[in-house]
């Protein structure tokens, strides 16, 4: 155990209860309901003090009555005690920052920026800009507390407002969008100014620890489509300077100075001739222009990197299968040194699970899930000289007082030889000898990996109150996965279904040769690219009792014209289907659409109003093929939600919709949905 708060474990030992009364308490832990999953907190975005007394967290649950999710500002000293919450009321806040004194917090709240002293009080906003202040990317203090720089769109013109005030709004979506610039904000006065101009839009900077460049990563528009056309660029802190230090089709992430401004670092999908979608890996470029430098071989996937306390470091939090770690690289002779180890996870972007290494306290604040606390804060010296820390307690009641269920690694061999692996979430009463019923749970991306912890979602995938029910889940990381090098990655290109349904069958396969599963038990379930994978697996095979569907694609050809994004999709068919000698046969041989005549599987869709990623259309085709053909399928649509869904009454409503057909056809039960509690929302669901 590398990772261990030894204080606490010393008081562990110091006090342990005979193994009788500990056997007496484990017995009286309860398991989850949907509703005590969707109520459970979140701690989001840590940021560590200067003086490394204290972290700063968002706080995030439902609120039921709303339904919507709030985050407030909550505030822990590194050296125990118990938690100081900082911002409270019936709104949200997000991107708490420490100053450099470390005299004041500033957050957003409201589309603008709020200033809090760190020890407590009445905030005062700070920001009275036009448009709104983006919370994303996170606004940032100039090294001196003199300033924050933030991120707003343009404002709209005077006949913009007019056309609006008028009700004439007919929209042009692929052609109508505000850039979006770089302003700083004087802390003491207010008054603005604004750093970045022109046709193009601020995706995400960083200032230079000395105050005097910025670095930040522009695209041509804000739409989802041209994120792979952002370069990295570098200026003065006043915007002057601006010049761009790569030119190519690939999509650099989170650049960052080096300590001395001589190099930026990034992250970017690519090799090293430039060529896209391959794992993420970590490059170097001089500030005075040059050829990126690839910092490791391709046997790494990065999730984020950040600059040591000098030039000579990178700290960085590397894909390692069904974990990942965090990993101290020297720079001058690539060596590794890891400085975390164990069956957890670091959740990846876009979760807000670090902040990079902060250079005054010399530490690393992170979140860290594992199988019983799903998302802790964590502290790490940026050096390696010590292990890390754990310091919050947010999860010590799912610990204390419910029955979770034991997580483990399992390992198989597909169709083609190739070893593959995934997660096992065991059932509460688990006995040897004794077949289960299983679920599968297919991550997104597909450029995703599943690893030790809850997993994005908790309502979405609800695997405790599943293990209670008596169900094991199995969480494959198929090809197309992350972390298994390049490629296992790169599986996909040429027609995207290539092995991932075989790999989650033989995983199956395995599971019921080693006695664990039952044959005639198996419901599969999955979200955006899994989902895309559950409607080629009923297609493919009969063997599951039911399915669940939320967000996938049915017809590749016309998913290409409805979604915002379309970069990867031409990587994995060979092209458009708008060229000239279009792949279209590759992209129709690898819709589930085409085969859904095959169809026999029970199954269950779920998508958002406003989804821009895999829009309605999508899941309409796959549901009225089944309701066609007489296969039992329902669709549901959620208003006012997106790719992933925002609304904690919406989640819970797909959690019970899906676990009552998986009691249905694969446990053969009746259920009863589990409602939200009449003293919190005043009504019954």
């Amino acid at each position: 155990m590398t990772l261990v708060r030894r204080a606490a474990l010393a008081l562990t030992l110091a006090g342990a209860a005979p193994i009788g009364a500990a056997t007496a308490h484990a017995q009286t832990k309860r398991p989850m309901t949907l509703v005590d999953v969707a109520s459970l907190p979140r701690a989001l975005d840590p940021a560590i003090a200067p003086d490394g007394s204290a972290v700063t967290y968002m706080r995030q649950a439902p609120d039921w009555a709303s339904s919507r999710y709030v985050s407030h500002i909550w505030k822990q000293s590194t050296a125990g005690g118990p938690p100081v919450q900082l911002t409270s009321g019936s709104g949200t806040e997000a991107v708490a920052r420490w100053s450099p004194d470390g005299r004041t917090i500033a957050f957003w709240r409201a589309g603008q920026l709020w200033l809090v002293p760190a020890e407590g009080g009445d905030p005062r906003q700070l920001t009275t800009h036009a448009t709104v202040v983006l919370p994303s990317p996170a606004p940032a203090w100039s090294p001196d507390g003199a300033a924050l720089y933030f991120v707003a769109p343009d404002p709209p013109t005077a006949e913009e407002r007019e056309r609006l005030r008028l009700r004439d709004d007919v929209e042009q979506p692929d052609d109508e969008y505000k850039q979006r610039q770089l302003w700083k904000v004087a802390v003491p006065t207010g008054a603005e100014q604004q750093v970045t101009t022109g046709d193009m839009t601020v995706l995400s900077f960083r200032v230079s620890r000395d105050g005097s460049g910025l670095v930040v990563e522009r695209a041509p528009s804000p739409l989802a489509v041209d994120t792979f056309r952002a370069e990295v660029w570098l200026m003065d802190a006043d915007g002057g300077r601006a010049r761009a230090l790569t030119r190519n089709v690939n999509f650099e992430d989170t650049p960052e100075l080096s300590p001395d401004n001589s190099q930026v670092l990034f992250l970017a999908d690519m090799n090293d001739r430039f060529e896209p979608y391959y794992n993420t890996a970590l490059f170097v470029v001089p500030a005075e222009g040059g050829t990126p430098a690839r910092v490791l071989p391709d046997t790494y996937s990065f999730d984020r990197a950040s600059w040591g306390l000098d030039g000579r470091t990178i700290i960085a939090v590397v894909n390692m299968g069904v974990r990942n770690e965090i990993v101290k690289i020297d720079l001058p002779t690539r060596a590794v040194t890891q400085l975390t180890g164990g069956d957890h996870s670091i959740p990846s972007p876009p979760a807000p699970a670090w902040t990079g290494v902060d250079p005054r306290s010399g530490l690393v604040a992170f979140i860290m899930e594992e199988p019983t606390r799903y998302g802790e804060i964590w502290t790490l010296p940026a050096s390696g000289g010590a292990p890390a820390v754990r310091v919050t307690s947010v999860y010590e009641a799912l610990e204390r007082d419910f029955a979770l269920p034991r997580q483990e690694k399992v390992a198989w061999t597909s169709a083609d030889g190739a070893t593959i692996e995934g997660l096992l979430f065991y059932p509460i009463d688990y006995r040897p000898g004794v077949r289960y019923p299983v679920v599968v749970q297919l991550h997104g991306g597909p450029n995703e990996a599943d690893r030790f912890g809850a997993g994005v979602g908790f309502l979405i995938n609800y695997l405790p109150v599943l293990a209670a029910k008596g169900y094991v889940v199995f969480r494959p990381n198929y090809r197309g996965s992350i972390g298994y090098g390049n490629a296992a990655y790169r599986d996909i290109v040429g027609g995207y279904f290539n092995h991932m349904h075989l790999d989650v069958m033989t995983g199956l396969d395995h599971l019921i040769a080693i006695g664990l599963a039952d044959p005639d038990k198996l419901a599969v379930s999955g979200f955006s690219a899994g989902a895309h994978l559950v409607n080629k697996l009923i297609t493919f095979t009969d063997r599951f009792k039911a399915a669940s569907s939320m967000a996938g694609a049915a017809n590749w050809i016309s998913l290409y014209g409805q979604t915002d994004q379309r970069a990867n999709r031409t990587i994995y068919f060979g092209g458009t289907p708008w060229q000239r000698d279009a792949p279209i046969g590759v992209y129709w041989n690898s819709s589930p659409i085409k085969d859904v005549a095959n169809v026999k599987t029970p199954t269950i869709f779920f998508v958002g109003e406003n989804d821009e990623r895999v829009p309605l259309g999508q899941s309409q085709e796959m549901s009225r093929a089944l309701r066609a053909n007489g296969v039992p399928t329902r669709l549901y649509v959620a208003p006012r939600e997106g790719h992933g869904w925002a609304e904690p009454r919406h989640n819970l409503f797909k959690a019970n919709a899906e676990l009552e057909w998986f009691e249905r056809y694969v446990a053969g039960r009746s259920y009863e949905w589990v409602r939200v509690p009449d003293d919190v929302s005043g009504d019954s669901r």
